[in-house]
C-alpha cells in the first residue's frame, strides 16, 4: 500500500535493501575518498532519496561519526534531532526540517515540500538525468533556526545502479550580504537623498512657517533612515543570540497608537487608512515595548504595501486564556504559494536581496519575546497576522545567547 504524499513520491527501500547499497558503495575506496575531499557536505542518495553515503563534511556537521550511522536517512531528518531514526530515514529529515515529520511519509512529502529547493533539485535530477542546482530554505531543529542552502543534484552510476549525488552549500553570508546591499544601497540612499532633498529647500525658503515645515520633514525622514538601520542591527544581534531584552510594563492602546502612528506621513499609507478597530481590548502586559513596536510595525509596513488604495488596515488587541493577542489585518489575500513559505529566511515576494521582514518577525518575536507569530489568508476574510504574547509571564527568559 502506497503512502499518501502532498509531492515527492513516499515510498522507502528496507533496512536491508538500504544496507546492501551502502556494502554497495562501500566496497569502492576511490568513491568514498573523492567525496571526502570535496569542501561542501556532499552524499549519495538512492531512488528513493535515502541517504546511503555521506562524506566527512557532511558527517562532520550532523555530528555522525561514520557514514553508516547516516544510511537510509534524508536530508531533513539528521540536524537538530536528539535521536534521529537514522536508517530508512531522508533527506529533509537529516537538517531536522520542522516540516519532514509532520506526515507519515516524511521529507518530500508534505505541501511545504512543493516549494523546496532540495526535494526539487532531486526530483529533476532522477527523472530527467540532469545535473540541477537550486536554492533552498529551511527552518530546522526546535529553536527553528534558519538555513538558506545551494544545493546541487546530479545522477551518476556505481556498479550498475544509479544514484543521485547531492551536495549542499550554506549561503546565509551570501543572502546576508545581498540584504545588506540592498538596504544600504537603495533604501538607505534613497532615504538619504530626501533628507538632502529637503534640506535643500530650506536654502530656498525664508519664513519661519516654510522652515518650520521643512524641518518637521527632515525629523520625520530621518527617523525613517535610524529606524532602517536600527531594524538590521536588531536582526543581526537577535540571529546572533546577542540581542537584549528590556522588560517594561505595556499597555496595548499606547503600543497600537505609536504603530498608527508610525505611518502618519510614510509613502506605503498614501491612500490608505490605519483604523485600531472601537473594541480594542486595553490590555496591560509586560514584554520589550521596542522590540514589540518593531515587530508590529514590520507587520504593519507590510499590510500596506500588500493593500490597494482605499482599502484599510486594522489592529486590535484581545486578551485570551492569559494571552495577550495583537493582530494586524489587511483584506488582501496570499497566494498559497507565499504562506508555504512564510518567515522562511530569505523568502520575499519583491524580488532577491529581499525577505527578512517576516523571518524577523518570527525570530524576535518566539526567541526573545517568548511569543508566538502565526497567520491566516483566506479568500473573503483577508489575511491577520498575530502576534500572541503571554499576559502574566515576562519574555525574554530563555537563554539563546
Amino acid at each position: 500500500m502506497s503512502l499518501p504524499t502532498n509531492f515527492a513520491p513516499a515510498e522507502r527501500l528496507s533496512k536491508e535493501d538500504v544496507q546492501k547499497q551502502c556494502e554497495n558503495v562501500a566496497d569502492i575506496d576511490l568513491a568514498q575518498s573523492l567525496l571526502d575531499s570535496v569542501p561542501c557536505m556532499s552524499m549519495l542518495l538512492n531512488g528513493c532519496r535515502q541517504i546511503i553515503f555521506a562524506n566527512q563534511v557532511f558527517r562532520d556537521f550532523v555530528g555522525a561519526a561514520t557514514y553508516e550511522e547516516l544510511a537510509g536517512t534524508r536530508y531533513g531528518e539528521i540536524v537538530g534531532c536528539a535521536n534521529p531514526p537514522y536508517v530508512g530515514a531522508r533527506p529533509g529529515e537529516a537538517v531536522g526540517c520542522i516540516h519532514s515529520t509532520k506526515t507519515e511519509g516524511g521529507c518530500g512529502t508534505t505541501q511545504f515540500c512543493r516549494t523546496c529547493g532540495a526535494v526539487k533539485a532531486i526530483l529533476n535530477s532522477q527523472h530527467k538525468q540532469i545535473l540541477d542546482v537550486q536554492e533552498c530554505r529551511m527552518l530546522c531543529g526546535e529553536k527553528e533556526d534558519a538555513l538558506d542552502l545551494r544545493v546541487w543534484s546530479k545522477p551518476v552510476e556505481i556498479n550498475g545502479e544509479i544514484y543521485t549525488l547531492f551536495s549542499v552549500m550554506d549561503i546565509r553570508d551570501e543572502k546576508r550580504k545581498q540584504a545588506l546591499e540592498r538596504i544600504f544601497f537603495h533604501d538607505v540612499i534613497n532615504t538619504a537623498a530626501g533628507v538632502k532633498g529637503l534640506a535643500d529647500l530650506m536654502n530656498d525658503e525664508t519664513t519661519v512657517d516654510e522652515l518650520k515645515t521643512y524641518a518637521e520633514m527632515i525629523a520625520d525622514v530621518s527617523g525613517t533612515l535610524i529606524d532602517e538601520i536600527e531594524a538590521q542591527r536588531t536582526l543581526s544581534t537577535a540571529e546572533s543570540g546577542e540581542l537584549h531584552v528590556q522588560i517594561e510594563s505595556i499597555s496595548t492602546d499606547t503600543i497600537l497608537q505609536n504603530v498608527k502612528t508610525q505611518f502618519h506621513s510614510m509613502d506605503c499609507a498614501e491612500a490608505k487608512t490605519i483604523h485600531i478597530k472601537t473594541d480594542a481590548q486595553k490590555i496591560d502586559f509586560e514584554s520589550d515595548p521596542t522590540l514589540l513596536r518593531r515587530v508590529l510595525v514590520n507587520l504593519t509596513k507590510n499590510a500596506l504595501e500588500a493593500s490597494a488604495p482605499g482599502q484599510t488596515i486594522t489592529l486590535n488587541a484581545i486578551k485570551k486564556e492569559e494571552q495577550t493577542h495583537l493582530t494586524v489585518h489587511n483584506p488582501s489575500v496570499m497566494p498559497e504559494i507565499v504562506q508555504l513559505q512564510m518567515f522562511e529566511r530569505s523568502f520575499s515576494t519583491k524580488g532577491t536581496g529581499r525577505g527578512l521582514g517576516t523571518y524577523s518577525i518570527k525570530l524576535i518575536t518566539e526567541r526573545y519575546l517568548n511569543g508566538k507569530a502565526t497567520f491566516t489568508s483566506t479568500p473573503g476574510e483577508g489575511t491577520t497576522f498575530t502576534i500572541s504574547i503571554p499576559t502574566n509571564t515576562q519574555c525574554g527568559k530563555r537563554s539563546d545567547k
